[in-house]
């Protein structure tokens, strides 16, 4: 099992807000904007988290370019930081992921507790009032999705298996 000698727990580095990156490029013909938690690329996948958590976040007047209007931004930023909190209690997930693309917001995390992130989701969902949303937690072992953003951002993998 790789990583060798890891054991399930939060990563000995807490990624700090100075440890995300932003790229660009295009998906489905719009412009696609992501932030991605940089600590993680050298040392993902993170033993025991593993399963994705995508929670994707609707626009409601989105831009002809894909992007949130700029009355939405605010709201987006709020929900992100609550979201963020939601699910990092107890560090049950670690966020990994910004994703803006066609008229979504997706949040990308990775949790080691599924029954956890669902809970919270289905108790919490005032937290997206207003916004047309959805969830999905599927197994991802590898941290696939996040291997290929740190691909397309020319950022260091560790995970060295076949597909």
């Amino acid at each position: 099992m790789w990583p060798f000698g890891r054991k399930p727990g939060k990563p000995s580095k807490d990624p700090q807000p100075t440890d995300w990156i932003l790229g660009r490029g295009e998906r489905d013909g719009f412009p696609m904007i992501v932030r991605m938690a940089d600590a993680y690329s050298g040392l993902a996948p993170i033993s025991g988290y593993d399963h994705h958590v995508i929670v994707s976040v609707r626009f409601r007047n989105p831009q002809p370019n894909g992007f949130p209007s700029s009355e939405e931004c605010d709201e987006l930023e709020m929900l992100e930081k609550n979201l963020s909190r939601l699910l990092e209690t107890e560090n049950e997930c670690l966020d990994v992921l910004v994703v803006t693309n066609n008229g979504l917001r997706d949040f990308i995390s990775y949790t080691r507790n599924v029954d956890y992130v669902w809970r919270k989701l289905e108790d919490n969902v005032s937290l997206f009032h207003g916004f047309v949303v959805e969830f999905a937690i599927e197994p991802d072992p590898r941290w696939d999705i996040y291997q290929a953003f740190c691909r397309m951002l020319g950022r260091t993998t560790s995970y060295r298996g076949s597909n």
